[in-house]
């Protein structure tokens, strides 16, 4: 599987289940791949090289997914083969991967430059921005916001008022905000 930057998998089986479900369960490769290149655009555009070989990518991790039982093909089109295994196939891991709170602080600390500099927020953008780049829902965005304030807030920082510091701070984040504060 190829990657969406350094490192960071890019959730093929995901994006072909959430391609199914959003066309009734069935559809076309053809229509995968355009359900896939209108939703996910962006994190195609940011994997370098794979801009040009992703269809083969798709293509090549739903023969994975059919020989693994996951997906089976009616008449050309894929099928996801039952519940429990669009569940697995969708299921995100309960923690944040170092990847993804990289990205959530990144757009954290740039609420913060913009509060600092009399920008006005753009907080749903960030929040949309981080979910869609992650694969998390806009409410835990807003959960690991909380954490980040938190974690400003011990370096001394003010945090972002819409965010009101939450204590349980997952793993990861204390660092990702130390290199992020860091001159």
């Amino acid at each position: 599987m190829r990657t969406g930057g350094p490192g960071r998998a890019l959730p093929w089986p995901a994006w072909i289940v959430e391609a199914l479900t959003a066309s009734g369960g069935s559809a076309t490769p053809l229509q995968v791949s355009r359900h896939v290149w209108a939703h996910r655009r962006a994190e195609l555009e940011e994997s370098g090289d794979l801009l040009y070989v992703w269809q083969l990518e798709l293509r090549e991790a739903a023969a994975r997914m059919v020989a693994s039982g996951l997906l089976s093909t009616v008449d050309d089109a894929w099928v996801v083969a039952d519940d429990a295994a669009a569940r697995t196939l969708t299921a995100r891991p309960s923690g944040w991967d170092a990847d993804d709170v990289a990205v959530a602080v990144a757009a954290y600390v740039s609420l913060l430059r913009d509060r600092d500099e009399g920008r006005p927020l753009r907080h749903r953008e960030a929040l949309a921005q981080v979910g869609e780049r992650t694969g998390r829902p806009v409410s835990a965005v807003e959960s690991l916001f909380a954490n980040v304030s938190a974690v400003v807030q011990e370096h001394g920082v003010e945090p972002v008022a819409a965010y009101a510091p939450r204590s349980n701070v997952p793993r990861g984040v204390r660092p990702a905000v130390r290199e992020a504060l860091s001159p």
